[in-house]
């Protein structure tokens, strides 16, 4: 516990923006809540939904410091599991012809503007991108927010369990192929968008990537949310725009961009067999309970 929150100090002491907005809006939400207990504040409807909204927004966030917290704990002691892992992975995108990682990073390193965009959009792309599409679904289109919420959080508890499992590292550490480090190049975060040494660090939870994975579940919300077809368009675009932004700075392989949409794919249809499964089993109640003396037809 004692470590956990020395962790969390390191953090906002280094400037970790996503973590002082999470302890802003939880803290704000229960101070509400006080001020109006205590009749310091008169209850309305504007003070009830930024509560509501502050928890709902506070609460992922520090969900997802949490997994990134874990995530720095599970990097493995030592690299050569994440090297082997990363190989591997290599080697089955060369047999089928995959592998053009290296040839996409050196022809867009010809061009530096545009590569220092992409490496600046790998960097807050995800975070921008991530948060304002949750509070655009949460404040807009309500009714969607559940769906997204629950899919983002157990999309990430599935890819916590693959970096554990499957530790990889990224195109980016295998400068022996001609990678070049945009960490190195730019001084930029590293993968996962921790800085080097910080305790949410891993650079070998690169599979699956969970910046494209982050990517399709705003473009499936915001698809779901809205009819506008610029919308839409827009929200096709970001996931395949982030798979490039991953593979052509070299964080990430093509097969980590297979691995997120599998790992979302898997994680929509354990959410919506439960949904189904709880909608059959509320049907087959309500049937029960609606026959004179609660025996089934």
């Amino acid at each position: 516990m004692i470590d956990a929150l020395g962790a969390f100090g390191s953090q906002i002491e280094t400037g970790d923006v996503v973590l002082v907005l999470a302890l802003f809006l939880v803290g704000s939400s229960l101070l509400s809540v006080l001020l109006v207990a205590t009749n310091i504040v008169v209850r309305n409807g504007r003070i009830d939904r930024y509560r509501r909204f502050a928890w709902q927004m506070g609460a992922l966030l520090s969900l997802e410091q949490a997994y990134e917290y874990t995530r720095g704990r599970i990097s493995p002691n030592t690299p050569d599991i994440a090297l082997l892992h990363s190989y591997r992975l290599l080697d089955l995108e060369w047999k089928h012809g995959l592998f053009v990682e290296q040839r996409l990073e050196r022809f867009f390193l010809q061009f530096q503007p545009l590569m220092n965009a992409i490496d600046l959009f790998y960097v807050l792309g995800h975070m921008v991108g991530t948060i304002g599409v949750l509070v655009w679904i949460y404040t807009r289109r309500r009714e969607q927010y559940a769906f997204v919420r629950n899919l983002m959080m157990l999309t990430t508890a599935i890819a916590l369990v693959a970096f554990y499992l499957y530790p990889t590292a990224p195109p980016r550490m295998l400068g022996n192929y001609g990678f070049v480090d945009p960490l190195q190049l730019h001084h930029l975060v590293g993968d996962g968008g921790s800085q080097p040494g910080s305790y949410t660090y891993n650079p070998y939870a690169a599979m699956p990537s969970l910046h494209v994975a982050y990517a399709t579940i705003m473009a499936w919300g915001l698809v779901l949310a809205e009819r506008k077809v610029w919308v839409r368009a827009a929200a096709v675009l970001y996931p395949l725009a982030m798979a490039a932004t991953v593979v052509i700075s070299g964080n990430h392989w093509i097969l980590d961009v297979v691995g997120a949409v599998l790992t979302v794919a898997v994680a929509a249809g354990v959410l919506l067999s439960a949904s189904w499964l709880g909608s059959r089993f509320s049907a087959r109640r309500h049937s029960i309970v609606s026959v004179p003396g609660g025996q089934s037809p």
